[in-house]
């Protein structure tokens, strides 16, 4: 409880300072300079306005506040949506980088793959026995028989006479199984 002060009328004159010194002072001095009719009254009612105008101000810084807090989280969560993008970005392009390794990888194995292949035809073609054959394109093989026959005429003349005849004994032997077949 606060000490009362031995001033007259018995107040603490420091409590009043501290709660209504700045309010009560300007009340006054707002009366000194309108000179209302009634006074009391002037200032009681000044009182309430005072009171209404501070909650008010409360309010509002109060809001203030909120609003300032409300932009400074809109703003971290800004920027960590930004740093999620970005992330989700560096990640797909780590996956397609992945994927085109992945692709380049199988691409050279089928070329490494191919290319043994044909190191394993070449070696087998090398092998003693093997037939010593040339690569013909297929536009070249036409042409190359068209060649062929022209260089040797004899070629054309074997192609065109019909099969030598059978032998006597191949052609009573065919007869015999046909019989055979009739019969059976």
């Amino acid at each position: 409880m606060p000490s009362m002060d031995s001033s007259p009328g018995g107040m603490d004159t420091e409590y009043l300072k501290v709660h209504l010194g700045d309010c009560l002072s300007s009340a006054l001095a707002e009366v000194v300079e309108k000179r209302p009719a009634d006074p009391i009254e002037y200032i009681a009612k000044w009182l309430y306005k005072y009171k209404e105008n501070e909650t008010h101000y409360e309010l509002e810084a109060d809001l203030a506040n909120r609003l300032n807090l409300e932009r400074a989280e809109a703003e971290r969560e800004k920027e960590q949506h930004r740093q999620m993008k970005e992330e989700a970005e560096r990640i797909a392009q780590m996956e397609e980088e992945k994927k085109r390794k992945e692709l380049e990888e199988e691409q050279q194995r089928e070329a490494e793959e191919a290319s043994l292949a044909e190191s394993a035809s070449k070696e087998r073609s090398n092998l003693p026995g093997a037939p010593n054959l040339e690569t013909v394109m297929e536009g070249e093989e036409a042409d190359e028989s068209h060649v062929s026959r022209e260089e040797d005429p004899q070629a054309d003349e074997l192609q065109d006479q019909p099969p030598a005849e059978e032998g006597e004994g191949a052609q009573k032997e065919r007869e015999k199984e046909g019989e055979d077949q009739e019969t059976g």
